[in-house]
């Protein structure tokens, strides 16, 4: 779930963030759901609310309604390239177990082809038209040694380009904090086992800890 924060799209700064929290809109999905119209008007907003409905929210409930949402989009991007047009900067898959997960362990041959096909339409986006492409995942624990590692096995590892791992602090109890430590696990650019502490209410680094012991990918 994304939560909302300045930057992500144009004209949502801090101060346009923290009213629409104020009226209960708090992230992306809240914000796909609520009338902007009446939104715009208690929070005072203007033309901010015509760039908050640039955010365009998609249900995919299994592996081929999301096939087919992103294979409209990139016909949808290829176009808007062509004509110039404003374009499409970022897609966010929340959450590729949903829809992956169901396929696997039963008929592997066509659980894994729908699951590769998945990943290359995503390549594609990425590579292909430019487009910067966030896929959440969750964690599961290997039988044998008990260490957590990424859902869906081996042939998905190879997938992201870029992997960050996102865990709860220890010891922050039950009360609902905030708080997130964030791991880079898996990069072309940057050495891996670079950690930080982050808030995801205003997703602003908390404290910076040096690199960790040992590769984590």
């Amino acid at each position: 779930m994304g939560v909302l924060r300045a930057g992500l799209c144009p004209g949502l700064t801090q101060e346009t963030v923290q009213l629409l929290r104020s009226r209960g809109v708090k992230t992306v999905v809240d914000l796909a759901a609520a009338d902007l119209e009446e939104v715009a008007q208690k929070c005072g907003l203007s033309y901010k609310a015509a760039a908050l409905q640039r955010i365009q929210v998609v249900h995919a409930f299994d592996i081929f309604q999301m096939l087919d949402a992103l294979q409209d989009l990139r016909s949808t991007v290829a176009q808007q390239v062509r004509d110039s047009s404003g374009t499409v900067k970022v897609v966010v898959v929340d959450s590729v177990t949903a829809v992956v997960s169901p396929l696997l362990g039963g008929q592997q041959r066509e659980g894994l082809a729908l699951m590769m096909q998945l990943a290359q339409e995503l390549k594609t986006l990425a590579r292909d038209l430019g487009v910067a492409v966030v896929v959440t995942n969750h964690m599961t624990r290997d039988r044998d040694s008990g260490r957590l590692k990424p859902a869906m096995g081996r042939s998905w590892s190879f997938v992201p380009s870029t992997r960050i791992l996102l865990d709860i602090i220890e010891g922050a109890g039950a009360s609902g904090s905030s708080q997130r430590t964030v791991c880079l696990t898996k990069s072309p650019r940057q050495p891996t086992g670079f950690q930080e502490v982050v808030d995801i209410r205003t997703w602003g680094a908390s404290e910076q800890s040096p690199m960790l012991q040992g590769d984590k990918t």
